[in-house]
């Protein structure tokens, strides 16, 4: 029995390493049977664990919130840890890719949605709280505001290869942190 449940939690896990990987390439709207090939398991494999795209959109944006979850954990020992959080996204492009058009597939006022949207404000809360007490941070910033910097790091997805992105990303971020006022 403890077999058969490693591999069910081995074949998820090859499905969503998968889907990011043809989501990244090819767009969120990549034909399923893609995943289903990149994660070399049968049609059935797939459809036991999501019922259809959106279910496996949402298993993918719980998977994103426990990686952002363990950063969270692992920065809050720093003052600076929010600015550090976003500075990690640099090298974590790939799922930062797949997951700025994850909520396109899924409307803003899905209960779902909503629910991860809470989640990841009780994880990004007290991170920021605590850079606003250490005068890291402005005191207006909110956890909104977070999705508005994921969406300035989308720009660094124009660039042609991880490499390029990579370097786009991190000016993306020195321009977001440091602004663009030259200083005497």
């Amino acid at each position: 029995m403890n077999k058969r449940l490693d591999q069910a939690q081995y074949n998820r896990e090859q499905l969503l390493n998968a889907a990011l990987h043809v989501f990244r390439q090819h767009g969120i709207h990549a034909p399923l049977q893609r995943i289903i090939d990149q994660a070399q398991v049968g049609r059935a494999t797939f459809y036991r664990n999501f019922a259809d795209r959106r279910a496996l959109v949402l298993a993918m944006m719980q998977h994103a919130l426990q990686r952002l979850d363990s950063k969270a954990q692992y920065y809050s020992q720093f003052p600076d840890g929010f600015i550090r959080l976003i500075e990690s996204h640099v090298h974590n492009l790939p799922y930062l890719t797949a997951l700025m058009e994850y909520w396109r597939v899924i409307p803003r006022d899905d209960p779902d949605l909503q629910r991860l949207f809470a989640q990841r404000d009780q994880i990004l809360q007290p991170l920021i709280e605590q850079a606003i007490a250490h005068g890291v941070c402005r005191p207006d910033l909110t956890t909104e505001d977070y999705g508005m910097i994921s969406a300035i790091l989308r720009a660094s997805f124009q660039g042609l290869n991880e490499p390029e992105q990579i370097q786009l990303a991190k000016r993306a971020l020195e321009l977001l942190i440091h602004g663009i006022r030259a200083y005497p």
